[in-house]
């Protein structure tokens, strides 16, 4: 089983976190981030109102095998979990479904956008071919992301969410420093 290595990123505002696999010991840690992350942010990523994050969900989260679900953290220097990027797919499909969510206090840093072009090369490793993600259609800074990823598709809407196909590019590096952003002020 492939698994990527810990890689250092370093945010547009300069501070420095860890992304590496999720894994089993990760279940509580990812609790506690649940609990930080804004009702909006969990209506963004879970499409309900779920205040806290149960034991046996976070252990289902954390169940990875690299393959077919595939899990990637953002952990800052304290060992906290600030964001995590996932996908899951049926054994030895070419799509599979997609998920980012990013600590409120991260978002608009390019957290999300990391975790997303190392999740997309780890995936492209194990033969998927194309993303999949439903995004609630008022939901921009995640379109953002898959775009800023180079992850590009036409969503297709229903009922407020939407259904989006993002095929998986050409292998890209990611730069250890993503730096400042056109007209961000620092």
């Amino acid at each position: 089983m492939t698994v990527p290595a810990p890689s250092s990123v370093v945010l547009t505002d300069g501070r420095q976190v860890t992304v590496r696999r999720l894994g089993p010991d990760d279940a509580e840690p990812l609790r506690a981030m649940h609990r930080r992350l804004s009702p909006t942010s969990v209506a963004r990523r879970f499409f309900a109102v779920q205040p806290e994050l149960g034991e046996q969900q976070a252990a289902h989260f954390c169940a990875v095998d690299g393959t077919d679900r595939a899990a990637l953290v953002a952990v800052d220097v304290g060992g906290d979990l600030l964001g995590v990027a996932r996908y899951d797919r049926a054994p030895g499909a070419e799509d599979a479904e997609v998920a980012v969510v990013v600590q409120d206090d991260h978002q608009h840093l390019g957290l999300g956008t990391a975790l997303l072009r190392l999740l997309t090369a780890h995936a492209r490793e194990q033969g998927v071919q194309r993303f999949t993600a439903d995004v609630l259609a008022d939901n921009g800074r995640m379109f953002a992301a898959f775009r800023d990823a180079g992850l590009l598709g036409t969503p297709e809407y229903d009922h407020g969410v939407a259904h989006v196909v993002l095929p998986l590019p050409r292998a890209q590096t990611l730069p250890a420093h993503l730096g400042p952003r056109a007209g961000a002020s620092r």
